[in-house]
C-alpha cells in the first residue's frame, strides 16, 4: 500500500488557511504592424492656428 501525500494542507486548528500561491497571469502584447500605430488627426494637428 503506497501512501500518497495529499494535495490539499490540512489546516491547522487555530490558524488561517494558507491560500496556495498563483502567479500573476500576464499575457504579452502583441507586436504592432506598422500601419496599426496610432497617427494623429492631421486635420486637427496640422491646421495652422484660428487667429481670432
Amino acid at each position: 500500500m503506497s501512501t500518497v501525500p495529499d494535495p490539499i494542507p490540512t489546516p491547522i486548528p487555530g490558524n488561517p488557511p494558507v491560500p496556495t500561491p498563483m502567479p500573476p497571469i500576464t499575457e504579452p502584447e502583441p507586436d504592432r504592424l506598422p500601419d496599426e500605430t496610432p497617427n494623429p488627426n492631421p486635420d486637427e494637428n496640422d491646421a495652422p492656428p484660428l487667429s481670432v
